[in-house]
């Protein structure tokens, strides 16, 4: 079997590989140390916390608005016996973010002391990021095209190394479990319904970060996908209401007030640099309409015009998530962690340079596509906080106004990609 040309010089893949490869052990030190300290795995402990309610039978969302704590003493599997508060852990997150399904999913981990909690969560995302990174490589864009093994081990390394992904690991975050489920459900829906729906119902806990998977299932006319994940988050509800005696519609429109608090919370996203321009909030959100009619329309029209492309269809089918992921990430509420699934860009530009015939570039536009796969995992890859002593105030404001821009420009030469795709596809059948 012929081994694949690495998109890279070898010699240059295996150095980068090497420099990768010793600051992915640095990382996972640093995610160890931090998740142990006393505020290690800050987002994690909005699950643990609301489980400690649900374990009393009890509203987390509730229990939340209302500033109450759960009742003591509690005993926890390992032995450990709280008899005196604070149950919370200063200074950690205790906003249940997510809808009840995930409160459900990860409830378990509630019976749990916190601090045995918290290293179990630790292991889980781990084992979730290694998952998740062998199914965007080898699995998801069109799978019938391999990389050269050195050019998989250097995304993989790249994968750990991302800032966003070690946020997501150290903080506790659902976000790696939430892509896995994304993975499932595209992976699964031409082979098992079920098993599609039910990946989905759980992803969409993050809706913010599942919508992509969600409408493109929609475009590929999955309803029968659809209404299976739906259903599993009704499910979450009745079965959240089911254990604490409370309503159906008030677990909903306690949901429904989360949903309201985080929305103008910072980030990376879109709207967030329109704020000020205007109070009315139809005015902020103008250029985030603007940018979605960019994208929707000139797919529109590509789809429409050239309904028979079996023959691409799983290759358009990856420009086309990779697609969505980026326009979801500008236009709904995200923080760094979330930006792990634009690993999706890095496999997308990888395997499309593998097929020289794909985009029909020219020496220059190949050259400019390396550079974006070299510049944009640097500036994923370097802690912010560590750019902040040398550039004062460039962590937080800065730093995400950076990574907004990055996603703009990414979200471009995608669409250009595709673009590439369509018109050739178009030439050929002329």
């Amino acid at each position: 079997m012929k081994v694949p040309a690495t998109v890279l010089p070898y010699r240059w893949t295996t150095f980068l590989c090497i420099l990768a490869g010793v600051y992915a052990a640095a990382v996972m030190t640093y995610i160890f140390i931090e998740t142990r300290s006393t505020e290690g795995a800050t987002d994690f402990h909005q699950f643990w916390y609301a489980g400690q309610f649900m374990i009393q039978g009890r509203d987390p969302y509730e229990a939340f608005f209302a500033g109450e704590q759960p009742a003591l003493p509690i005993a926890y599997w390992d032995g450990v016996v709280l008899e005196r508060y604070p149950v919370a852990q200063p200074y950690l997150e205790i906003t249940p973010s997510n809808t009840p399904a995930m409160l459900l999913l990860l409830s378990p981990l509630a019976t749990l002391s916190w601090a045995n909690a918290k290293l179990a969560f630790l292991c889980i995302n781990i084992l979730l990021m290694l998952l998740t990174a062998i199914l965007i490589v080898r699995r998801i864009p069109f799978a019938d095209v391999k990389l050269a093994p050195i050019d998989e081990l250097f995304i993989f390394l790249i994968y750990i190394d991302l800032s966003a992904t070690r946020i997501a690991v150290e903080n506790g975050q659902t976000t790696l479990l939430v892509f896995l489920l994304m993975l499932v459900a595209v992976l699964h829906a031409e082979r098992d319904w079920r098993i599609s729906g039910l990946a989905l119902g759980l992803a969409l806990s993050k809706y913010s970060l599942s919508l992509p998977i969600f409408l493109f299932l929609l475009l590929k006319k999955k309803f029968r996908i659809l209404l299976f994940a739906v259903g599993v988050q009704l499910l979450g509800i009745l079965g959240i209401a089911a254990i604490t005696g409370t309503s159906p519609l008030t677990i909903v429109l306690e949901n429904i007030q989360l949903f309201v608090r985080l929305f103008d919370q910072p980030g990376i996203h879109l709207s967030r640099w329109f704020e000020g321009v205007s109070n009315n909030v139809l005015v902020s959100m103008l250029p985030v309409l603007m940018m979605t009619l960019a994208v929707f329309i000139p797919m529109y029209f590509w789809f429409r015009a050239r309904p028979n492309l079996s023959n691409m269809q799983d290759v358009i089918d990856f420009h086309l998530l990779t697609i969505l992921f980026l326009w979801t990430m500008l236009v709904a509420y995200h923080r760094l962690y979330d930006t792990l699934i634009l690993i999706v860009f890095v496999v997308l530009i990888y395997k499309g340079l593998s097929m020289p015939s794909l985009w029909s570039l020219s020496g220059g536009q190949r050259r400019i596509l390396l550079g974006s796969v070299a510049i944009l995992p640097f500036i994923l890859i370097v802690p912010a906080r560590l750019v902040d002593r040398f550039l004062p105030g460039f962590y937080g404001a800065v730093g995400d106004l950076i990574i907004t821009i990055f996603l703009l420009l990414m979200l471009g030469l995608s669409m250009f990609l595709l673009g590439r795709i369509m018109r050739n596809t178009d030439a050929s059948t002329h």
